[in-house]
């Protein structure tokens, strides 16, 4: 533990708390931008053997534990030292995910609307449609290599807490062939956009789920699932992906 020096004045000892606390938000900053580019919150969780919960949480502020810490780091392919202090950037084994050694930016159409972690919001028949760009070193592999099917969207409620906060810039795979089960997917239905959590049961089956467990879980029937993917001509369709997100920490 770290003790205050008798002798350090108030002004020195504030000054000496802003720099822990920016440190410690140097570190969660660290472990998403490892957990982004190894696939996301879900594939860790699986490869890690740690919770999508504590994952999260983790990546959000709670206090570390530095078994659960050291896990993580694998599962991200990053050493231990670096995600703790960020002073030892080389992956623990192969290079496959190392971050680009260029400052490009990659540019998404950016569309006006808002998907709703909640019970659904209305979209403008007049969509404004902008770009946002973001540097390629902080994109995982799935954003790279599918670039021309990403756009970006904003998340509005708090019904995907703690994995999307509203606000959240995200990114989305329109490419959507199949579904990845434990994956959160934009889902439109009529005229309304909806951001959940789609797992697939053994009957074929496939649940819809919040992450805040203040929000019920719904259950689609594989036919819809299957309309939903094509779009043939019915009211709901599975717009694609959530690959990666952006927005502020929350304690």
């Amino acid at each position: 533990m770290i003790t205050e020096n008798n002798s350090t004045s108030g002004a020195n000892a504030h000054f000496a708390e802003e720099a822990t606390n920016r440190e410690t938000q140097t570190r969660f900053l660290r472990m998403k931008s490892a957990v982004e580019r190894a696939g996301g919150n879900q594939a860790v969780s699986e490869k890690a053997d740690v919770g999508l919960t504590t994952l999260s949480t983790y990546m959000n502020g709670k206090e570390w534990k530095l078994g659960i810490a050291e896990k993580i780091a694998s599962a991200c392919n990053v050493s231990l030292q670096w995600l703790l202090f960020g002073d030892d950037p080389q992956s623990v084994s192969d290079s496959t995910h190392e971050l680009p050694k260029d400052n490009e930016n990659i540019s998404f159409p950016n569309y006006d609307i808002k998907l709703s972690a909640g019970h659904g919001i209305d979209v403008d028949g007049k969509i404004a449609k902008a770009s946002v760009s973001i540097p390629k070193a902080i994109l995982p592999i799935d954003v790279l290599d599918h670039r021309k099917n990403v756009c970006a969207l904003t998340v509005k409620g708090d019904s995907m807490q703690p994995s999307l906060d509203d606000g959240d810039l995200v990114l989305v795979r329109t490419d959507v062939e199949s579904i990845k089960s434990g994956a959160i997917y934009a889902i439109r239905i009529d005229n309304s956009l909806l951001v959940k959590r789609l797992r697939l049961k053994a009957n074929g089956n496939v649940e819809v789920v919040s992450d805040n467990p203040s929000y019920s879980t719904d259950e689609l029937k594989a036919a819809e699932i299957r309309q939903m993917i094509r779009d043939g001509g019915t009211p709901a369709k599975i717009i694609g992906r959530v690959v990666w997100r952006s927005g502020a920490m929350t304690v």
